[in-house]
């Protein structure tokens, strides 16, 4: 969205620094145009608040993936079932399986069957 494109939305006209931290709350945040423009004319705080927050989410998400990943890796390389669990309850599944494939580790006969449940129809 363009500076424009919000002043004429909201009505009000900022300058070029205020709107780019405008713009920096609006591209971490998953509102369309309209939504955030009538979210901020109603509550501009609750807008800053909510993309703290996204920024947080985010942040987590990669930390999860991150710690995912490497618990894969430490299963691969220490043939531990212990870590393969957890990297399964974290991320699922076939999720599990694409990054382990991904990766290009060796299918646990146990990852093979989960594999071939999956697939069934």
């Amino acid at each position: 969205m363009t500076q424009k494109e919000f002043e004429e939305r909201t009505g009000r006209s900022v300058t070029a620094e205020v709107y780019a931290n405008i713009e920096k709350v609006y591209m971490n945040t998953n509102l369309d145009k309209d939504a955030f423009c009538n979210a901020y004319k109603k509550a501009p705080q609750v807008l800053s608040d909510l993309e703290r927050q996204t920024v947080l989410v985010r942040e987590l998400f990669e930390e999860r993936r991150m710690m995912a990943n490497f618990l894969i890796e430490q299963a691969e390389k220490w043939s531990a079932s212990d870590l393969r669990d957890k990297a399964i309850s974290m991320i699922g599944e076939k999720e599990y399986l694409r990054r382990k494939i991904e990766r290009g580790f060796n299918l646990w006969e146990v990852d093979k069957e989960m594999l071939m449940e999956l697939l069934k129809v």
